[in-house]
């Protein structure tokens, strides 16, 4: 079951609990996939929007921040702005764990990840207008985590109650789990 948290209604505790499970299912997932023998072998990282997610020139993540590109108001839209979804590395797992809308009038009323070049397969989906508007919460933790494995297309889209002129900044809290060595040695 999907469903958005707010950060305010999480003590410490839940906090730290919901981070060690994305880094425990992307461990699990890595493992299984053979990209490392041990957990020693592993490494569990914040991900950066432009290194780990960048979409094709043109579209996307052009740095290393969180930015949407113009969306039309009440309509699903791709979170990397021309529409390009990006691929995983073959050897890297990414586990999103947490969303925010740092505007000071979110337009975002939800999120939905997905994988595949059309996006056929819906992992998972949050509303996050209530937590976001009525608890003055600029983030919300993810019920559970949502995994995607190396070579996913990443499918994520947004739904703007608004038009988006220019981009929200919706960010992403995800860690990217792989080999020791690969970014952090």
């Amino acid at each position: 079951m999907s469903y958005a948290i707010p950060t305010n209604e999480l003590t410490l505790t839940d906090i730290k609990t919901y981070k060690q499970n994305a880094v425990d299912a992307g461990i699990k997932r890595a493992l299984a996939l053979g990209i490392a023998r041990s957990i020693n072998e592993l490494v569990a990282r914040e991900a950066l929007p432009a290194t780990d997610f960048g979409a094709p020139a043109g579209s996307g993540y052009a740095a290393e921040r969180y930015i949407t590109g113009a969306l039309a108001a009440s309509a699903w839209g791709s979170v990397f702005g021309t529409g390009v979804a990006p691929t995983m590395a073959n050897n890297k797992v990414a586990v999103f764990y947490k969303l925010g809308d740092s505007a000071a009038t979110p337009a975002v009323a939800g999120v939905r990840f997905m994988v595949g070049a059309t996006g056929a397969t819906t992992k998972a989906v949050f509303h996050i207008q209530l937590p976001l508007d009525n608890k003055l919460e600029s983030d919300v933790y993810l019920s559970e985590p949502v995994v995607y494995d190396p070579q996913d297309v990443l499918f994520i889209q947004c739904y703007p109650r608004v038009a988006i002129a220019v981009g929200e900044e919706l960010s992403f809290g995800a860690f990217i789990i792989e080999r020791l060595g690969a970014t952090v040695s």
